[in-house]
């Protein structure tokens, strides 16, 4: 992962950087546009090693949900048909074992909190970190094409001249 969280401070304790780390992640969250992607993990990891890496990956969907998967391999972003969801699904854990794309289990949810919490407690609890000092983070913005280039692409799919 490329980017560090905050600087922890020395006269904190390990449950107060959590706690900070939840409150960043719910901040964070807050400042996503639609189709953007941060991901947590290991700081230093190198993702081309082929071992098992511990991460969590959330994606800010419409209407303010958020899709958060965890996982023990690297993720690559979701491909997803839409970006909205409906209410029948949101707060929902679904896990089957490990799906196709490695995931553990993932959830939809316009609780930036319960996202925030999730992915705190997959670290410690579940990962076993001794902090979250020891994570790291990238993020990706959405690509938007200019109106130009997505004209251009209807009009080659319909195949106009």
């Amino acid at each position: 992962m490329s980017h560090q969280q905050p600087e922890p401070n020395p006269e904190t304790s390990v449950d107060d950087e959590w706690a900070a780390m939840e409150r960043w992640l719910i901040e964070s969250m807050g400042n996503m546009p639609t189709g953007a992607v941060l991901d947590v993990g290991p700081a230093g990891a190198q993702v081309d090693d082929g071992a098992d890496v511990e991460c969590a990956q959330i994606q800010a969907l419409g209407a303010g949900t958020y899709l958060i998967r965890l996982s023990t391999t690297v993720m690559s972003a979701p491909l997803l048909a839409s970006f909205v969801v409906s209410r029948d699904v949101l707060d929902l854990w679904f896990y089957d074992d490990t799906f196709a794309d490695c995931t553990h289990g993932y959830l939809m949810s316009r609780s930036r909190g319960r996202v925030a919490e999730i992915a705190v407690a997959w670290f410690r609890d579940r990962c076993g970190f001794a902090g979250p000092d020891d994570l790291g983070c990238s993020y990706e913005e959405p690509v938007r094409l200019p109106r130009a280039a997505l004209h251009q692409s209807v009009v080659e799919r319909q195949g106009y001249p």
